[in-house]
């Protein structure tokens, strides 16, 4: 079984780092980013486990093939999963090449785990009830604090000692238990779920967030404004802002701001200094104002322009 424990210092390199996801995370809050991930790796499962100091929107395709079950290690405070509020203790579910929306709070600390889909379903009724399967269509499940508590108690003491000797599990034996121990975690979290309370309202919400991020998506290099977003979802600038601060938890103007500064720090991590000036990759961005445009990153990435690492 692969095992790595990766620390980063850049949103980019944490969302290329995950394996076999297709994604893209992006910076929404002010500091300068920090993350660890660590992740064990075979051919039938795939287990992560990531912790990020700032704001989040998490935007890609989950692993074809695959079903996948992540769950916060401490309670979630507040975050948008799926159009789904998620506001404590849950599971959060994704089936086989699903794409996938989530906002984070400003520090996020979870674990998840990949299996092929029908591993994952075959495991669910043989372990908990056959009826429900049916519940891994379901986007977000609802989990009593006292599975928290077991869960902190119970594999966090396990994950710690396993990464302070992850070449142990070069062996079979070794791999096997803690691919079982992990998976069995999970499928007992699973078992004592009570389903989604589903509200409507931020459903709506998160429906007009999740248009404009697909517009913005196809018009990525185009300088999108709150205007043109309201045109697009047809409503209110009051609506716009009430939706982003209720999904993202930032305004639309600084959602925009911050997706324009990550595609700079983006262009900037790809390419080298004789290959792209900043001012040149600033003003792709629509940024044409450097020492404003530099305030605005450092104070988004911790970091002036200059002090971002290039492509040698």
């Amino acid at each position: 079984m692969e095992f790595r424990v990766s620390a980063l210092d850049d949103v980019h390199d944490h969302s290329l780092a995950v394996d076999g996801w297709e994604q893209v995370y992006r910076q929404m809050t002010p500091g300068r980013f920090e993350s660890t991930l660590v992740q064990a790796c075979d051919d039938n499962f795939q287990f992560f486990r990531e912790s990020t100091n700032r704001r989040v929107a998490q935007a890609g395709i989950s692993p074809p093939g695959y079903s996948s079950i992540a769950v916060p290690l401490y309670a979630l405070a507040t975050g948008t999963f799926q159009g789904h509020h998620v506001d404590g203790f849950a599971l959060m579910l994704l089936g086989p090449g699903e794409e996938f929306h989530l906002h984070t709070p400003e520090s996020m600390h979870y674990i998840g785990v990949s299996l092929p889909t029908q591993l994952m379903q075959q495991l669910v009724s043989e372990t908990v009830d056959e009826s429900a399967v049916a519940k891994l269509s379901q986007s977000v499940l609802r989990l009593p604090e006292e599975a928290a508590a077991a869960l902190r108690q119970q594999l966090v003491p396990f994950l710690d000692a396993t990464e302070q000797s992850a070449d142990r599990l070069d062996a079979a034996a070794s791999a096997r238990r803690f691919q079982d121990e992990v998976t069995s975690m999970f499928l007992s979290l699973f078992e004592g779920a009570t389903g989604d309370a589903h509200d409507l309202t931020h459903a709506t919400y998160s429906d007009i967030v999740r248009r404009c991020e697909r517009f913005l998506q196809e018009y990525a290099d185009h300088p999108v404004t709150v205007l043109d977003l309201c045109r697009m979802v047809r409503c209110s600038r009051r609506t716009l802002q009430t939706s982003f601060q209720r999904v993202a938890n930032v305004t639309p103007v600084e959602y925009l701001r911050s997706l324009r500064l990550n595609a700079v720090r983006r262009l900037l991590r790809s390419t080298s200094a004789p290959e792209l000036l900043i001012g040149d990759a600033a003003a792709r961005w629509g940024f044409t104002h450097l020492s404003y445009f530099a305030r605005e990153y450092r104070d988004l990435f911790g970091e002036l322009p200059s002090q971002t690492l290039r492509k040698s």
